[in-house]
């Protein structure tokens, strides 16, 4: 069994810089208990309070989404920079971990990404449901799948002409069980707009396990014998671990914890987020030349009908766009981003307001680029004072970058500063 692991999830050294008492609290953010090794049969280890690792509590375990902070980080970060009332932005939200910590630590939160996937998630994910509703969740999946294999054991045929991408990705009859459970989502009542949300986000979480893709972020195939009946099964099942998950979440929240406002938004402008009107910002930025989440999530968006165009045009950091550069230009680019993200935190952002970055190095060719000396030299001009830091190697998996860090580890930071 394969383990999905968040960012912050492996040990080692932590070295701080700054304010005693934030940078302590940094390096507790840092110091995350790797989740369990799976027992023979493949299950994880229980702990001993039980019930699932940190990293798959509640709603965190519906929905792989690359790169998530890990939410003891999150959680230790929310805690670290705001207070019990505060107003907490989370401007790249990715599925919504920091959003769902802060409100479990009784924050009202916002988040905003340019990812369409991403916001469709992170609302999910921090949105209160009755017990009615996650019944009816269970139910409708039910129906859906059985909708789904009665067309399987009908034959019936494509309900359209599919891409070439998604032809070679899912195997003919795994491709129209597929296509039944996508015709039954929309067949729902216009009424039960939130439901068919929920559900699209289940077809969603199963379709890469379904698939000759290997994971989100690796092309390799890696095919698969999907049984015929099995897509609309895991269907099925995966909607009642949301429906448990969502009830979880649920129960766990104060009543006077308020709704989450999620919104697509870019986090150089945050034009939907009202000036100086958060106290405190958690979050983590994609790391420059790491990931490219509209590659990524290609098979997601494509299936969902999202609009990928502001996520194609705007995507900080996207591996795409870094390839083109040399490591100095690189450099530069990166400034440029975070610049342009902490000016637009200074505008949202009250007086006095702290902000957690967890940030990591990277590398372009040979050369590595080191994303707390970056931070800490855009910052000042963008109107915000370095307050502390915590450092923590990481294990680096780009055989041809490896070089960039001959002569010191990657490393992940969490870091404080404050506007001022």
């Amino acid at each position: 069994m394969k383990l999905r692991r968040s960012l912050s999830h492996v040990g080692g050294p932590v070295t701080t810089w700054g304010d005693r008492a934030i940078a302590a609290d940094l390096a507790v953010a840092l110091g995350v208990t790797p989740a369990p090794r799976p027992l023979a049969g493949g299950d994880p280890k229980p702990r001993a309070a039980g019930g699932d690792d940190p990293d798959r509590a509640h709603v965190h375990g519906f929905h792989t989404y690359p790169a998530r902070m890990h939410p003891t980080t999150a959680r230790q970060l929310v805690l670290t920079v705001s207070a019990p009332t505060a107003t907490v932005l989370d401007p790249f939200c990715g599925s919504g971990t920091v959003l769902v910590e802060a409100m479990l630590a009784g924050r009202r939160v916002m988040g905003t990404d340019l990812n369409p996937l991403a916001v469709r998630l992170a609302r999910l994910k921090t949105t209160r449901f009755g017990a009615a509703a996650l019944r009816s969740m269970a139910q409708q999946a039910h129906s859906i799948a059985l909708f789904a294999d009665t067309r399987r054991r009908r034959r019936a045929g494509a309900s359209h002409r599919y891409s070439r991408e998604d032809v070679a990705l899912f195997a003919p009859h795994v491709l129209l069980e597929l296509d039944s459970l996508a015709v039954g989502i929309r067949q729902l009542a216009p009424e039960d707009a939130a439901l068919r949300e929920a559900l699209e986000l289940v077809l969603s979480s199963i379709l890469v396990k379904v698939s000759v893709g290997a994971s989100d972020t690796s092309s390799r195939p890696q095919p698969r014998r999907i049984a015929a009946g099995f897509p609309a099964r895991l269907f099925a099942r995966k909607a009642e671990e949301l429906a448990r998950r969502l009830g979880e979440f649920s129960q766990a929240l104060s009543e006077a914890t308020p709704e989450a406002l999620v919104t697509a938004d870019d986090a150089g402008a945050l034009r939907s987020i009202p000036a100086s009107s958060v106290d405190s910002v958690v979050t983590s930025p994609p790391y420059a030349a790491t990931y490219d989440y509209l590659t990524h999530h290609a098979l997601r968006l494509r299936w969902l009908g999202l609009d990928s165009r502001p996520l194609a045009e705007g995507e900080m950091g996207a591996r795409r766009n870094y390839a083109k550069l040399d490591a100095s230009a690189a450099a530069r680019t990166w400034a440029r981003e975070l610049d342009r993200t902490l000016r637009a935190l200074r505008r949202v952002c009250r007086s006095g307001a702290r902000v957690a970055f967890l940030i990591g190095d990277s590398a372009v060719g040979a050369h590595a680029i080191r994303a707390d000396e970056i931070l800490a030299a855009v910052a000042p001009d963008a109107g915000f004072t370095l307050l502390a830091r915590a450092s923590q190697p990481r294990p680096h998996f780009h055989g041809p970058s490896s070089p960039a860090f001959r002569h010191g580890p990657r490393t992940e930071h969490a870091i404080v500063l404050q506007k001022r």
